[in-house]
């Protein structure tokens, strides 16, 4: 699994030089300098990601005033949501990994028919789980936690945005591949235009024709949905990556090669999937529906916006990693992953910080005057939330080995830390603490989390700088 093992004999380095030196000088991303290169697609992606988180929030201010069962539900009935970030980031982290190496290798065709199959794939599987959500959608809503007298909710608010998840999922895919193809501003873009018609959506409905619930779901379906449209630019636009027809016929090699790139993304959002629904079921047995409607503010907000940003830094930076491992320019890999860490280290210092000093404020936004839930909700904040640095140093970590197809590495640092940690956690420390001991699982699990993350990132900052040796020598 080591770097050693991926990468061509130095040998080979020396006969393939020119051609991959011509390849890289084709692209911004084999050229520009490191930190500007990063600051703008890091930026880029954690504003686009954001963007959707705000819609996220404006949306909690107008639930705020809704019932405490219709909260409890929206936020069950949200994790339809969490499946089209993870369907998303499956196929669109994994092609745009896979598309980044082919073009720094200047396989241009290659590349061109895998984003084209990417396309077809994603929309043919999408259909397929939202008939299956609409079939199943009671069961399902019990499954996430929804109680009896919750389930109405939870089911109503669900059913819209499982009719849209093919056009959810396809817009998340689209967004990282306009990345890939080197227009991440036009990508933040398009969530900015979600985002304005999403939330004057959700005002009207709910505050002009007193639509409640259904108002919140039709503004989530449409905020996450229009960024789709994305694919008037890729069909028309200027691009070299634009999909045909003929690419309707999947090459199950190359959906394969694209899934399992992306597996390691797809895991850590199946993880945290899980750990909503244990989360959700756990805190109705111990706490009751107030301490549900204190994780709706969590997840569907606060939490959600602070995991949309580190999202949007991850895939901010591994279109540089992909082009220029497949391009053999190795001091850049390794000066992107340092000048990613050390972004992400200060950014979510900074905003956690923030987050914990302006708890009060922050929470009244969602808590509808409720003083138990306002009480219970800044605590939550504080507590849930004081590790999440940690988690997006581990999430780019991650990411970085993604980016270069090293799979196995990148699901480990992804998987280990919910198996391992949060889970068991998550059953024990009730035992010990009631359900504050719930709250305390998630950021105790960030500890040997991340350093699991940083184990592996030292022993590749040494692999990368005896390789560039190898290479000097040359």
């Amino acid at each position: 699994m080591g770097i050693a093992k991926k990468h061509p004999s130095p040998e080979r380095e020396h006969e393939q030089s020119e051609v991959l030196m011509k390849t890289a000088n084709d692209s911004m991303l084999g050229t520009k300098s490191i930190p500007l290169l990063y600051l703008r697609f890091a930026l880029a992606g954690i504003m686009a990601n954001v963007i959707l988180g705000v819609v996220a929030v404006i949306d909690g201010y107008f639930v705020s005033g809704f019932q405490v069962l219709e909260i409890e539900g929206i936020g069950i009935g949200f994790t339809v949501m969490v499946i089209t970030r993870m369907l998303g980031v499956l196929f669109g982290v994994g092609a745009g990994a896979v598309i980044s190496l082919r073009l720094g290798q200047g396989k241009l065709e290659e590349a061109r028919a895998i984003m084209g199959q990417t396309l077809w794939f994603t929309l043919f599987i999408s259909v397929l789980i939202a008939g299956l959500g609409l079939i199943f959608e009671n069961q399902i809503m019990t499954l996430f936690g929804a109680s009896q007298e919750v389930l109405p909710y939870a089911v109503q608010y669900s059913h819209l945005l499982w009719i849209s998840l093919p056009l959810t999922i396809l817009a998340v895919v689209l967004s990282i591949l306009t990345n890939i193809d080197e227009k991440p501003i036009l990508s933040m873009n398009s969530w900015l235009v979600g985002a304005t018609v999403g939330g004057i959506t959700e005002w009207i409905m709910v505050t002009k024709f007193d639509m409640g619930m259904m108002g919140s779901s039709w503004a989530n379906t449409i905020s996450q949905s229009i960024p789709v449209l994305l694919m008037l630019y890729f069909w028309f636009g200027k691009t070299k990556l634009k999909p045909k027809i003929k690419d309707i016929m999947i090459n199950i090699k190359t959906i394969g090669e694209v899934a399992w790139t992306g597996f390691a993304s797809f895991s850590g959002q199946l993880m945290m999937f899980f750990s909503i629904i244990f989360f959700n079921n756990l805190l109705q047995r111990y706490g009751g529906g107030l301490h549900v409607a204190a994780f709706t503010i969590q997840n569907g907000y606060i939490t959600n916006l602070l995991a949309l940003a580190a999202l949007g830094g991850m895939t901010g930076l591994q279109p540089i990693i992909s082009y220029n491992y497949g391009a053999g320019n190795y001091d850049r890999v390794r000066d992107a992953i340092k000048m990613g860490l050390v972004f992400t280290l200060a950014f979510f210092a900074v905003i956690t910080a923030i987050l914990i000093i302006f708890a009060s404020p922050i929470v009244s936004f969602f808590s509808g005057g409720d003083p138990e839930l306002q009480q219970l909700g800044i605590w939550t904040t504080i507590v849930f939330n004081c590790m999440f640095t940690l988690n997006a140093v581990s999430l780019l970590i991650s990411g970085y080995y993604e980016a270069q197809e090293r799979n196995w590495r990148a699901t480990f640092i992804n998987v280990s830390k919910t198996l391992l940690f949060t889970f068991p956690f998550m059953f024990i420390f009730p035992k010990i603490w009631g359900v504050e001991g719930i709250w305390y699982s998630g950021p105790a699990s960030e500890i040997p989390g991340v350093l699991i993350a940083i184990y592996f990132i030292k022993k590749e900052f040494k692999q990368l700088k005896e390789i560039n040796v190898e290479t000097v020598r040359l």
